[in-house]
């Protein structure tokens, strides 16, 4: 569907194959976008079912924790993730406490991190990896459910604690670099935070290490090349002596870092559960010549004191700004590592360990097939697994299961319209000046069949050229070969090891500040971000240019 500039006060058209129904009056009038950082893809009902209960009500908690003001709604529509803004006006009272409030949060969170949040999660995911889920009965398998609930429910309220502080350190710190420097590229006042050191690169410096020892055993090296698949190369692994340790060594990798979801539904099992994504990556590197990620570290890092050194020359002897800027950028560097620290630990661990209960549960009703397969309990919610588990009887739920699962698979193939509602009238969008910043950018045309460049945002620097592999989510990763262009929706922490063979990537959302960019400009990996609509006009083997420098992707 095509969208034109829309009048304010005007309804936004509905595409023909998204169908939306507003609950109330109230909805309708709002102005709702896609969150395609977070939903690139139709979510499942488990999913829908444990966010309501654990990620909404952890923001909500965060929120009043962080005095913020307003209401942030949020709803599914055919399995995507939108949210509108309902901004409440402040009192003078709490204009003035806010930027006081947001000050502490920025000074506080290293510190609280270290001594408060950090060993909470530490702790609170040793007890939950320690649970024995196989031999509890099913009246202690709800009861750690509802456990387990409550504590990812603390987790997101540190996970929120976490990012807002951390974004509002970076954008200060952007700001005084701007104000220093002039005009400069929007991705460069972020450049100074590179080359620090963060849980999702110890991860992928763990996988190298790990294809290293592969390398290591001819044996092991020839059986995972010669398979084709990871079904194909597991059972070559063990019926080798030299395969059987090359595992022993991968369970210990998992045993520390496979608490990782390879999307952000519940329907894709972590690492540990399935390795298919550590042996496709370690095929990957086995195959190719990857980026040295030390060397790219250390060169991101020389160039992160370079753009400080040029800032501070520029400041010259204005002492109080030099101080200034020097302040904010000691704050920034402090907290940047947080942003993929906090990651590991909450959406990917925490979430994981959660994940593995709900399987538990869903392989049980499979055996006494009430479903025919373990995986259908994601199409389930949380009150019909519990139906399910304390009454044990075979129902019709497959039927349900079904008719989901084929509705899921539907809107996997549509394309969602970046907003839906109602464009707030002229004063509405001067007196909420976020919606002003939504509108603009997700209005634009979709591109036409003639166009050979598309427009986004320099996500990190560089050019370089390559087939085009659009992955929209895990099940594409098995296509992915070393030196292709990966287009996408947007990409999670577990994607990165892919960022160490490909040529360079483009995303259809996103900005400097998203997961994307940031890792991309670790990897020295070429990136262009908020295309909007890459996944849709790029065809998968097209040979596209990605051009970091100016933010376009080039189609040949």
């Amino acid at each position: 569907m095509k969208y034109s500039t829309p009048r304010p006060g005007e309804e936004l058209p509905v595409p023909p194959d998204f169908p939306v129904t507003w609950e109330s009056e109230e909805e309708r009038l709002l102005l709702w976008r896609w969150d395609d950082i977070h939903s690139p893809l139709p979510a499942s009902p488990m999913t829908v079912s444990v966010w309501d209960r654990t990620v909404t009500q952890g923001m909500a908690e965060a929120a009043r924790a962080s005095g913020r003001t307003g209401r942030s709604l949020r709803r599914r529509i055919n399995g995507y993730s939108y949210s509108a803004l309902v901004p409440s006006p402040p009192t003078p009272d709490h204009e003035s406490a806010v930027p006081q409030t947001t000050e502490d949060a920025v000074v506080s969170t290293r510190q609280r991190w270290d001594s408060e949040f950090l060993p909470a999660l530490e702790r609170d995911l040793e007890y939950m990896r320690a649970v024995d889920l196989e031999s509890a009965s099913d009246a202690k398998l709800l009861k750690r459910l509802e456990e387990f609930f409550e504590i990812q429910k603390r987790h997101w309220y540190f996970h929120f604690l976490v990012v807002f502080p951390v974004s509002e350190a970076a954008e200060r710190m952007a700001a005084l670099y701007r104000d220093a420097m002039g005009a400069v590229p929007d991705g460069e006042p972020y450049e100074l935070l590179q080359g620090m050191g963060n849980m999702t690169l110890e991860t992928d410096r763990a996988l190298r290490s790990l294809a290293e020892k592969a390398r290591e055993a001819p044996e092991v090296e020839s059986i995972i090349m010669e398979g084709s698949r990871p079904e194909e190369i597991l059972p070559g692994l063990r019926n080798s002596d030299a395969g059987r340790r090359f595992i022993q060594s991968m369970d210990r990798f998992l045993s520390v870092y496979g608490y990782r979801p390879t999307g952000f539904d519940y329907v894709y099992p972590s690492w540990i559960e399935d390795p298919s994504f550590v042996l496709l990556n370690i095929k990957s590197y086995l195959s190719s010549d990857p980026r040295d990620l030390d060397r790219e570290q250390e060169g991101q890092a020389k160039h992160a004191k370079s753009l400080l050194d040029r800032a501070l020359r520029s400041l010259g002897s204005e002492h109080a700004k030099r101080d200034e800027f020097l302040d904010a950028y000691d704050r920034a560097r402090e907290l940047w590592p947080l942003k993929e620290d906090h990651a590991f630990y909450i959406d990917q661990g925490s979430t994981a360990l959660l994940r593995i209960l709900i399987a538990e549960m869903g392989g049980r009703l499979s055996r006494r097939e009430i479903l025919r397969s373990p995986d259908d309990v994601f199409y389930l919610d949380i009150d019909e697994l519990t139906a399910a588990m304390s009454h044990p009887v075979p129902t019709d739920m497959q039927r349900l299961v079904d008719a989901r699962r084929r509705e899921r698979d539907r809107f996997m193939k549509v394309s969602p319209p970046p907003v839906l509602g109602t464009l707030p009238p002229e004063d509405g969008l001067l007196v909420q000046p976020e919606l002003q910043r939504m509108v603009g950018p997700v209005m634009a045309l979709p591109p036409d069949g003639a166009s050979t460049a598309l427009r986004g945002v320099s996500g990190s620097r560089g050019t370089a050229t390559g087939p085009a592999r659009v992955v929209r989510g895990p099940d594409d990763f098995d296509k992915v070969r070393p030196g292709d262009v990966l287009v996408c929706t947007s990409t999670t922490p577990t994607w990165t090891p892919l960022f160490a063979s490909v040529a360079a990537l483009a995303s259809d959302s996103g900005g400097v500040l998203s997961h994307t960019a940031i890792v991309a400009r670790e990897y020295g990996l070429p990136a262009v971000v908020g295309v909007k609509y890459g996944t849709s006009v790029i065809r998968d083997g097209q040979v596209v240019t990605v051009d970091g420098d100016a933010g376009v992707v080039l189609l040949r």
